[in-house]
């Protein structure tokens, strides 16, 4: 297992995930260790050292932990793309409307703990253009 994935699995918000299902036959969860890029209640994007085919068929299983709750999604691959050693993988989520209630805790949690000033898609496109601003914004899309 790649180191680097390694150390990402000892954060606080710790990911993992296995095959759940291909062509309708049921895999042996063997649980690898992903980190987190990005999720809303309808995506998932995480980086992994395997490396999966994109497929309708396939089911894949993620594991989303915190201090509290181990939450269990259900994914479909929509894409993947190489990322040095790594794969990057965006997936299609299929949610229970509880889930979608802890992702959003969750997101809400990442934008609290943002250490730098964050403010509205309108705000940025306004700033971006306005030379005379002396402080840098960042836009984060978090879609609810």
């Amino acid at each position: 297992m790649n180191s680097l994935i390694q150390e990402w699995a000892d954060l606080e918000l710790n990911v993992h995930m296995y095959i759940q299902e291909f062509k309708g036959k049921a895999f042996n969860r063997k649980r690898r260790p992903v980190l987190l890029l990005g999720m809303d209640t309808r995506a998932i994007s995480f980086l992994s050292d395997l490396v999966l085919p994109v497929s309708s068929e396939m089911l894949i299983g993620l594991d989303v932990e915190d201090y509290h709750v181990c939450l269990r999604l259900q994914a479909v691959p929509e894409w993947k793309h190489p990322f040095g050693g790594l794969t990057l993988y965006h997936s299609k989520l299929h949610i229970q409307q509880e889930q979608k209630l802890y992702i959003t805790g969750q997101l809400n949690t990442m934008l609290r703990d943002v250490q730098f000033p964050a403010v509205s898609r309108v705000l940025y496109e306004k700033l971006s253009t306005q030379p005379t601003v002396q402080k840098t914004y960042h836009y984060i899309n978090f879609t609810i």
